[in-house]
């Protein structure tokens, strides 16, 4: 969901309203289905880069009655979102605060599982959050992850401003240190961070029908316009303000083109501390 870095990182979407909105539609029922299974009370979760919470809320509900989740995030915007989130749905078994993954201050083998959505693509140093996961669980504790690889994205119809939108969004990615790519190099960040019994799956994102060709396209029609991604872009001087306002215009257009398509692969790993 939104980075949980040290002051150094530089999280690619940011927090415009547009952003926090998208992400606070994600439910654990999609977005960490490839582990729920092995989610069960009462184990106590971190859930590292929470975002707004929703998903973190839902992996709480999930653990109850006796399990736990602890949300971490570097934004106070989206901890305080998440706390209203758990006080709205009536949780007490879920916590959240503002740290960094890097360093979490968290004992040494104090949960039972770590888990992150979208999180590892926008860190300059995977491996090495990923470590810290690994450091507070306990033994035969699990780590999952989940990151999309814009690599595979596929589009129809063809237009040249969304392809210059895959190309501004990989490069500013790149520059913040982070890898738009992230999903293809999620099983070797696992094995270098020293999980063992790595479970690797795929999933896709597609939308097609009118709902989702709506949802998709108006969110990032507003995002390339407004978000960190679009102020650093033209910081960057990757493109222009101009070159903006053309691409928030193809999205625009896309929803309504003839058989529009958006989908990309998702790459889930799921390891153990041995």
């Amino acid at each position: 969901m939104t980075g949980s870095t040290n002051n150094s990182e530089k999280y690619t979407h940011g927090h415009h309203r547009s952003v926090v909105s998208a992400h606070s539609v994600r439910r654990a029922s999609e977005s960490a289905v490839f582990v729920l299974p092995r989610l069960k009370s009462p184990m106590r979760l971190l859930d590292f880069g929470c975002g707004p919470g929703t998903i973190t809320v839902d992996l709480a509900e999930h653990l109850l009655p006796g399990g736990s989740v602890v949300g971490i995030d570097s934004s106070e915007i989206v901890i305080d979102q998440a706390r209203s989130t758990a006080i709205a749905r009536n949780l007490s078994n879920a916590r959240f605060e503002v740290k960094s993954i890097y360093q979490t201050g968290y004992p040494e083998e104090s949960f039972d599982a770590a888990y992150a959505h979208q999180v590892l693509q926008h860190l300059s140093e995977p491996v090495r959050a990923l470590e810290e996961a690994k450091r507070i669980l306990k033994p035969g504790g699990i780590c999952a992850a989940r990151e999309v690889d814009w690599g595979t994205a596929a589009i129809w119809p063809e237009d040249e401003r969304l392809s210059l939108f895959l190309d501004v969004y990989r490069r500013v990615a790149e520059r913040n240190g982070g890898d738009a790519n992230a999903g293809r190099s999620l099983k070797q960040w696992f094995g270098d961070a020293g999980f063992a019994d790595l479970l690797v799956t795929t999933s896709t994102w597609s939308f097609a029908d009118e709902a989702g060709l709506k949802w998709w396209g108006e969110q990032w029609a507003e995002r390339i316009l407004h978000s960190d991604l679009a102020r650093r872009a033209v910081e960057y001087g990757i493109a222009s303000e101009g070159d903006l306002s053309e691409i928030s215009r193809g999205w625009l257009d896309w929803i309504v083109g003839p058989g529009a398509l958006f989908a990309f692969t998702q790459v889930e790993v799921v390891g153990v501390k041995r």
